[in-house]
């Protein structure tokens, strides 16, 4: 091993950004495929005879920990361009491959099974029983109980998904709209239109460039006065992945994506794909998740049909004929133009970025005793802040907050990437955990603060909620670690539960600040954050509407009925607008092609957990150390090792109640 090479240095010193090339990126990670190919090879020999815990598990578990550590810590080079993205993503794909060839080796998977079963296997602790029984899972689902011949099966089809939803993307991509009249955009905000301008600025362009966003195309589509522009904004969004020719065609290509899985599906022995998927996720089987929807789309129908009928009485008033889906948004702004004192965008000079942080520092030290301390370390860009993160006066992980739009950087890039998992190795030494936030803050042009609106603010307490719970894990293996192996629900469970801090006026007037006017007054932030509630019934429609039409398309994709009918039952369902001719949103929709595939329903049925969560710090107090630390050990703490509905029902003394997300959107 090359010590010198800045991604394969121990795991408790910072990556030295700056010194990360091209070609060690290369280097490090065949070293580190080489050694993760070499190693299993030497433990499937030695442990032939007895596998252990620490020689078999614990020794993969380290070759693991530092083949992914390499390809996570490099990705956020991406945006320095092209030959970045290129190796990047060759690289990810040797990663997925080799993960998938050792997940599917049956003489691999026989040692676990003989470790599981051992008299030394019944006898280790819970946490080393989770992790073989993740394992055992692991390896039926990626065909290690299979004959040869259905692993060959099993890999092409793997394959092909990959191919498929590669194209997918590909498809999707859409450059900006630009505008070169200012006078078109009439009705926008000073910063917007600076951010817009600079968007344009970025790519070489005089003007406002408008990008194929979803969160700008909707605020230009609440503000901008021009019908024009807005009508012209939306159908841009909506051709996104629509084409004639069949391969250039996402509805095509999604079909396409659902057969295959179904036949993964059958072949591993599952009734159909949303069976296979949902196992591993908190709300049941598939007649339990198509139950929990069925009830909300029944509650949501009517209030949505209502909507409807309003909106268009609007349209009336305001001399438009049929309301038109780039006419929606801006009519209910009309309506409730913030009607308040405080309009959305006087919001934003309250939030600055830096005092936004200090927010989430301080929540995380009231509610967890962590101490997140700012650290000049390497990052790979100016713009991004790094910091050391200490629990009960020891060094636990590093946090790197990556929330400002720069150049190269993916527009709408919202996510939180877990680099490297919290971890103990057989010789006894700890690993510390590295997170990495990203967000889609628009920079500024004079080289002013940041200022958030309360999109922003709700995206970036979401990203750091999932932070929080990657870096309070205390489990001791790189398995229990992962915080997604408890699948889509019970990952986004913490981002939308820290969301709610978003939404409470108290605590958002006690963290605004203005040099001229001081904090927020709560009650006029209330009244601010009430009138955007009243759009939320809608938004869980959409997303509703998008949940039923996943799992539809997934367990009956053989049934002949085209993506576009599918979505317009899905609509119907909930009371949904229906379907226009220029509208294609399952030809964007790229949530399906990884993870939230058969599980996108996990943003609705998380909210609910999340909502039920937050009724016991709005009981207690949303800064009492008490009721955190209780969450800390029920939740937080036992990472992947302990069912989520288990832990929920050990922090709320009780079974979940759909009540606090029902009453706050008003439908009950």
């Amino acid at each position: 091993m090359d010590t010198r090479n800045p991604l394969l240095q121990p795991s408790n010193v910072p990556v030295d950004y700056d010194a990360v090339t091209l070609d060690n990126l290369r280097a490090a990670f065949d070293y580190a495929l080489s050694a993760h190919q070499q190693g299993i090879a030497q433990a499937l020999l030695a442990q032939q005879s007895m596998p252990t815990w620490d020689d078999l598990v614990m020794a993969i578990d380290d070759l693991d920990a530092q083949l992914l550590a390499v390809l996570y810590a490099a990705s956020p080079l991406m945006y320095k361009g092209a030959p970045w993205v290129e190796l990047v993503e060759e690289l990810y794909g040797a990663m997925l491959e080799r993960f998938e060839q050792k997940m599917a080796d049956p003489t691999l998977q026989a040692l676990y099974e003989r470790l599981a079963n051992s008299a030394i296997g019944k006898h280790l602790d819970a946490h080393k029983q989770a992790t073989l029984r993740w394992y055992r899972h692991n390896f039926a689902l990626h065909g290690a109980l299979l004959d040869a011949p259905g692993r060959m099966q099993l890999a092409a089809i793997n394959a092909q998904v990959r191919e498929l939803a590669g194209r997918f993307a590909q498809n999707m991509a859409r450059p900006g709209t630009l505008i070169l009249d200012a006078g078109q955009l009439q009705g926008l905000a000073p910063r917007l239109l600076g951010e817009l301008q600079a968007q344009a600025l970025q790519v070489g362009q005089a003007g406002w460039l408008i990008p194929a966003d979803q969160y700008v195309t909707n605020t230009v589509l609440e503000h901008a006065a021009n019908r024009s522009l807005r009508e012209q904004i939306y159908r841009h969004q909506h051709s996104r992945g629509v084409s004639a020719e069949v391969q250039h065609d996402n509805g095509q290509l999604l079909l396409q994506l659902a057969q295959a899985r179904e036949q993964k599906a059958h072949l591993l022995g599952y009734a159909d794909y949303p069976s296979l998927s949902l196992h591993s996720k908190s709300a049941g089987g598939l007649a339990q998740v198509l139950r929990f929807l069925h009830g909300l789309a029944a509650r949501v129908k009517p209030v949505m049909e209502k909507h409807r009928v309003h909106v268009q009485a609007l349209a009336d008033k305001h001399g438009l004929d049929t309301a038109q889906p780039w006419d929606r948004r801006y009519l209910h702004r009309l309506e409730n133009p913030a009607g308040q004192a405080l309009s959305m965008d006087s919001l934003r000079a309250y939030f600055a970025l830096d005092n936004v942080i200090e927010a989430l520092l301080t929540l995380a030290q009231r509610l967890f005793g962590l101490v997140l301390v700012r650290k000049s370390l390497a990052t790979w860009h100016a713009s991004v802040q790094a910091y050391e993160v200490w629990l009960d006066n020891a060094l636990t992980g590093f946090l790197y907050l990556d929330v400002v739009q720069y150049p190269g950087k993916q527009p709408g890039q919202v996510e939180t990437r877990y680099i490297r998992n919290r971890r103990v190795d057989a010789e006894g030494r700890f690993h510390p955990a590295t997170v990495a936030v990203f967000s889609d803050i628009p920079s500024t042009i004079d080289g002013t603060p940041p200022l958030l609106d309360h999109m922003a603010l709700r995206k970036l307490f979401h990203e750091f909620g999932h932070a929080l719970h990657h870096l309070l894990v205390r489990t001791n293996n790189q398995v229990l670690s992962n915080v997604s192996a408890l699948g889509a629900d019970g990952v986004e469970v913490f981002g939308k539960l820290f969301e709610r801090w978003a939404w409470d006026a108290g605590y958002l007037a006690g963290i605004s600040a203005n040099a001229e006017a001081g904090q927020l007054d709560a009650q006029q932030l209330a009244a601010c954050l009430d009138g955007l509630r009243q759009g939320a019934v809608t938004d869980t429609a959409e997303t509703l509407a998008m949940a039923l039409f996943d799992l539809d398309l997934h367990a009956t994709p053989n049934d002949g009925r085209r993506v576009q009918q599918r979505l317009e039952d899905a609509r119907a369902q909930c009371g949904y607008w229906p379907l226009e001719a220029y509208e294609h949103p399952a030809h964007a929709f790229d949530y399906l092609l990884d993870y939230y595939d058969a599980g996108y329903y996990a943003y609705l049925w998380s909210d609910v957990l999340a909502f039920d969560l937050f009724s016991r710090f709005q009981a207690s107090g949303l800064l009492d150390r008490a009721t955190g630390r209780d969450l800390q050990m029920a939740l937080l703490e036992p990472g992947a090792s302990r069912p989520l509905l288990e832990g929920m029902q050990a922090f709320l003394g009780r079974a979940v109640s759909h009540e606090p997300f029902l009453r706050w959107h008003g439908l009950i």
